[in-house]
C-alpha cells in the first residue's frame, strides 16, 4: 500500500520580494522531504536542512548563504530522527542546500538518484562557483562523494501528464515517474505518484498559492537561481495542468499549504 509523508527539515527566512509575495518583510519557508512507501521499497525525496549546513557555511565567502536565508534547524526537525527506517533511495531534486545538506545525516551507503544535468554541473564547479550556485563546498563535495545514480539510467516512460509527457520510472514498477522540471537551478527533477495523483514539483514554485495567482519571483532572482526563460515555460505549464487536472495535488518543496 502506497504511503506518503511530508517531513519538515528546517525552514528559512527570505524576503516575500525575492519569492514573489510581495514586500521586503521576511517570509519564513519550511525545507520539505517526502518520505514514500510503496511496499516494496522506502524512497526519500530530498533531504532539507542538517547540521552540515551550518558547517558549510561557517566561513566566508559561504557565510553570506546563512546571513541572506537565515535558517532554523530545531531538534525535532532534523531528519535522521523523522525517518521510520533508513530509505532504500534517495532522490534529489536539485541540488541547492536547503534539499541535500540533510542527506549529510544518512549512511554512505544509501544510494541517491539525481539528474545527469545536476550532476555534471556541480562537478564542474569550483568553490567560488558552488557557493554562488547554493551548494557551498562542503556540502558539494558530501554529494559527490555518494554513491549516485543517474535518473536518465531508469526506464523512459510517458507520464500521461499534459505539458510533461517525458519521465524516467524510477522503480520500474510505473509507482514513480521522475519529470524533467528545468528552470530553478541545473537539471531539476519532480516526482509524479500517479496512484496517489500526487505531483512533488520541487521548487518550480514556491507555494500553491502562487501557481493559484500566477505570481512568479522577480527575474533578477529567476537568473540568479537558473534559467529564468526556462522556470517562466514550466511555471506557465504547471498552472495550465492545475487547471486541466484539478484532481492532482501539486506538492512544492516550500509551501506552507503542504508543510506537516
Amino acid at each position: 500500500m502506497l504511503r506518503l509523508t511530508t517531513l519538515r527539515i528546517g525552514s528559512c527566512r527570505a524576503s516575500g520580494w525575492a519569492a514573489g509575495q510581495g514586500g521586503l518583510r521576511p517570509v519564513r519557508f519550511p525545507a520539505l522531504a517526502t518520505l514514500i512507501e510503496t511496499g516494496t521499497a522506502t524512497v526519500l525525496v530530498d533531504c532539507g536542512y542538517g547540521p552540515a549546513f551550518f558547517q558549510a557555511t561557517a566561513r566566508l565567502p559561504a557565510r553570506f548563504y546563512r546571513w541572506l536565508t537565515p535558517v532554523e534547524l530545531p531538534p525535532a526537525e532534523r531528519l535522521a530522527p523523522q525517518l521510520p527506517r533508513l530509505p532504500d533511495l534517495v532522490m534529489l531534486t536539485h541540488l541547492h542546500a536547503d534539499h541535500v545538506a540533510g542527506l549529510a545525516d544518512l549512511p554512505a551507503h544509501v544510494p541517491v538518484a539525481v539528474s545527469a544535468g545536476a550532476i555534471a554541473h556541480l562537478r564542474g564547479l569550483s568553490d567560488w562557483g558552488a557557493t554562488r550556485a547554493a551548494c557551498p563546498p562542503l556540502l558539494r563535495d558530501m554529494v559527490l562523494s555518494r554513491k549516485l545514480t543517474l535518473i536518465e539510467n531508469r526506464p523512459a516512460v510517458d507520464t500521461g501528464l499534459p505539458g510533461f509527457s517525458g519521465g524516467h520510472d524510477l522503480l520500474g514498477d510505473g509507482q514513480l515517474i521522475a519529470v524533467p522540471l528545468p528552470g530553478h537551478g541545473t537539471g531539476q527533477t519532480g516526482l509524479w505518484i500517479p496512484q496517489a495523483a500526487r505531483f512533488l514539483i520541487a521548487d518550480a514554485a514556491y507555494g500553491r498559492a502562487a501557481l493559484r495567482s500566477g505570481r512568479m519571483p522577480p527575474g533578477l532572482v529567476l537568473a540568479r537561481l537558473g534559467d529564468a526563460r526556462a522556470y517562466r515555460r514550466t511555471f506557465a505549464a504547471l498552472r495550465a495542468l492545475m487547471a486541466v487536472r484539478p484532481e492532482i495535488t501539486l506538492d512544492p518543496s516550500h509551501c506552507p499549504e503542504t508543510a506537516p
